[in-house]
């Protein structure tokens, strides 16, 4: 018997797939959901990335199902997207998170707006008359049970998965201070018949539950962004291919095609499928897989790859992978694992609010207790004002504020120096960093060939007649090396020639008088033209003939940026080590690296030699890893890196790949960036500074501590001041971070 459990378990081995989650709003929902996963019979490991809002599951596929799971987490107010369409699950994932932010939105504007009225009944000479209480129970219960219902079923959620969280203590807080300013409102002749005052404290639960909505949806906008970068890569495949078969063209989903099958990519097309050319000649843009910006030349034999882009020549592809099989699929598959595989954002507040919530509760119902038991002739008004008192000043508020306002502000204080940042921990990392790895083309350079030195083999009167010919020749391609050029040439196009492009060598040119060759080395040499001998310098060799002599030679290389060196020296003042990876030549590499001061280097290099290079350095750093990186070959290093970095000229894929991206072309960002979360930690620390002794000196003496001794109790009313006035600290010391140079 135990045999045939071994066999069986060797027949049907776990499977780990990875869903978008609709509803995670903080640390403590990805401990519910993990809790609530792994307690379904079948799955053997959930983990929850915040940032992401995923699950990653490993589960029995003969025990459990994946709608299993979504039905199972519905319960509790979590939605799990299953369909086996990636772009599919992620689109609609996406789709929903934009509802439920505008949802959330709606709900903080119309809190916002119920509350300002309940403040100024409260605080203004009518507030002990009957309307104004009357009207602010109706506003603050539009408050507290409408727009914050949302606390207080996911405080629910957390008391059934053993999860007590910030939720838990809002709602708790929130409730206590609502419900006992309604009995107040209702019935005040009762209480004062007890010897109870009836105050209510209506403004307190409607500003708590407004300025939480606040901070949720400043969260949640900043993390709406975060799948972008898997369905940017997932939609680089076209939906619907030309598909030959028995002579006949037709246009067919993606999902029908089968290894084998013959395709036709048009030009400007992006290929769907990899496979072999088997027919027709064109230039292929590559840099999903090299980060270089030249195309490379295809003829039939040649292999070509999902999601590269098709230049000026139609061709027919055999089908070798497709889908998931294809490198562009295993790409998306490397960017799911490695987003999926870190650790769960674990937010200080939820963290401290683990043992902060409980430990309140305690301290409150601790507080009744001592009343009945050494005062019970007081413990129906002093003591239930004081178990009040405590869960009111105990109220998370600026506890809750402390992180994500500081966040907030610095987070715009970014955009303004043009810095998007959509990982708030990103903030934490770069103050903590052990490495930095630099992707070459793009990043380090501009990522466009500009010559560097060029040659003339004409007199000086001749050039004048020739070089209007010449760019008339060059402007025909759309090579970026010929376009280079013919930039550089600077004199306006001038003379009629038939142009035909030679894949892999360059151009022939004629007219009635002249025959012009353009092109590399190889093709010089195959017409008997004598060029100079090869340089020893790092750069693209581009020769023009004209009539069966050299008459121009031009170096081009990928200009360096600017403010590289001087980003590369910052960092090395700050201990960190500075790498270089690149998917161009060697040569190429430790030229750039040389010249900005760098001294690790890895060239060439694919996209999964880039994530490995970048795995090594996290298993074996003390402190954190940073990619920066500007082009779809780097989302799979992005990804693994602890942060990310993309420059905004650079991949769509890559910017929705990387945490921050720097908008423009300025490197030296990154410097503004890392002062700024200097100052954000510092800002951080003192509103957890001031939160702490806030409550750890009010909570004592709103239990009555004090009372015994010198008769000072803590009042409901003054606990709702008080609180007001640590979340306006917290608010007015994070505003500070506008100021940030």
């Amino acid at each position: 018997m135990a045999a045939e459990h071994v066999a069986q378990q060797k027949r049907t081995p776990t499977v780990v797939e990875t869903f978008p989650v609709v509803g995670i709003s903080c640390a403590a929902c990805a401990r519910s959901i993990e809790s609530l996963s792994r307690s379904i019979p079948g799955v053997q490991r959930a983990v929850v990335n915040v940032a992401t809002a995923t699950v990653t599951l490993e589960y029995d596929p003969l025990e459990v199902q994946p709608a299993d799971v979504a039905s199972v987490l519905r319960e509790f107010g979590y939605d799990l997207v299953q369909t086996e369409d990636t772009a599919t699950a992620l689109a609609d994932a996406a789709a929903r998170e934009r509802r439920a932010l505008g949802q959330l939105k709606n709900r903080t504007v119309g809190a916002a707006l119920a509350t300002a009225p309940v403040i100024v009944l409260g605080m203004g000479p009518w507030h002990t008359q009957r309307w104004a209480i009357l009207l602010s129970a109706a506003l603050s219960s539009a408050v507290v049970l409408y727009f914050g219902r949302q606390f207080f079923v996911r405080a629910w959620s957390q008391i059934r998965a053993r999860a007590l969280a910030m939720d838990t203590l809002v709602a708790l807080s929130t409730g206590i201070a609502w419900g006992w300013s309604l009995v107040a409102a209702l019935i005040p002749a009762q209480l004062q018949a007890l010897g109870i005052e009836p105050h209510v404290y209506f403004e307190s639960a409607a500003t708590i539950v407004t300025f939480i909505l606040l901070g949720r949806y400043l969260e949640q906008r900043a993390r709406m962004q975060t799948n972008a970068a898997l369905l940017a890569l997932v939609e680089l495949q076209p939906r619907t291919v030309h598909l030959r078969r028995n002579g006949v063209l037709t246009d067919t989903p993606l999902t029908q095609v089968q290894r084998g099958d013959h395709i036709v990519v048009l030009p400007g097309e992006r290929i769907p499928v990899d496979g072999i050319v088997v027919e027709g000649q064109s230039w292929v843009d590559e840099q999903l897989l090299s980060g270089e910006s030249l195309p490379v030349a295809k003829a039939p034999g040649d292999r070509v790859y999902a999601g590269t882009l098709n230049g000026d020549g139609t061709v027919s592809i055999e089908a070798r992978a497709v889908g998931r099989g294809t490198i562009l699929g295993s790409i998306v598959r490397a960017v799911e694992r490695a987003q999926s595989s870190k650790a769960p954002t674990q937010e200080l507040a939820d963290r401290i609010a683990a043992v902060f919530v409980p430990a309140v509760i305690a301290v409150a119902a601790l507080t009744a207790v001592s009343w009945v038991v050494f005062a019970p002739d007081k413990a129906s008004s002093l003591g239930l004002l004081s178990v009040v008192s405590v869960l009111i000043v105990a109220c998370p508020c600026a506890l809750g504020l402390a992180t994500p306002t500081a966040i907030a502000v610095a987070l715009g204080r970014a955009a303004q120096h043009g810095i998007l940042v959509r990982n708030a921990r990103t903030f934490d990392v770069l103050l903590d960093l052990a490495h930095v790895v630099f992707d070459k083309t793009g990043t380090l350079t501009q990522g466009k060939p500009t010559v560097v030195h060029a040659a003339w083999y004409l007199p000086e009167l001749e050039r004048r007649d020739y070089a209007p010919l010449v760019r008339a020749v060059l402007e025909r391609s759309t090579h970026p090396l010929s376009q280079a050029v013919a930039e550089w040439l600077n004199v306006p196009a001038a003379g009629e020639c038939t142009v035909e492009q030679v894949r892999g060598r360059g151009l022939r040119a004629w007219n009635d008088s002249h025959t012009i060759l353009v092109g590399n080395r190889a093709w010089m040499e195959e017409h008997d033209i004598e060029v100079p001998a090869e340089s020893q310098v790092a750069a693209t060799e581009v020769f023009v003939a004209m009539d069966g002599k050299l008459v121009l030679a031009v170096w081009l290389r990928d200009a360096i940026r600017n403010d590289a060196r001087e980003l590369v020296e910052y960092l090395r003042r700050r201990g960190v080590v500075v790498h270089l990876v690149s998917g161009d030549r060697r040569d190429a590499a430790e030229h750039v690296a040389a010249a900005v001061g760098i001294e690790h280097i890895l060239a060439p290099a694919l996209p999964q030699e880039k994530q490995d290079y970048v795995r090594q350095l996290r298993q074996g750093a003390t402190g954190y890893v940073a990619m920066v990186g500007d082009g779809i070959n780097d989302a799979q290093a992005l990804a693994e890196a602890d942060t990310s970095i993309a420059l905004g000229s650079g991949s769509d894929v890559a910017v929705h790949a990387a945490d921050v991206t720097l908008i423009g072309e300025r490197l030296s960002l990154l410097i503004a960036l890392i002062h700024l979360a200097e100052r954000l930690r510092r800002t951080i620390r003192q509103n957890f500074a001031w939160a702490f002794v806030y409550n750890l000196v009010l909570i004592p003496i709103a239990a009555g501590l004090l009372y015994p001794l010198s008769g000072v109790l803590l009042h409901p009313m003054l606990a709702g001041l008080a609180m007001a006035a640590s979340s306006v600290s917290v608010v007015t010391n994070s505003l500070r971070l506008r100021y940030t140079s």
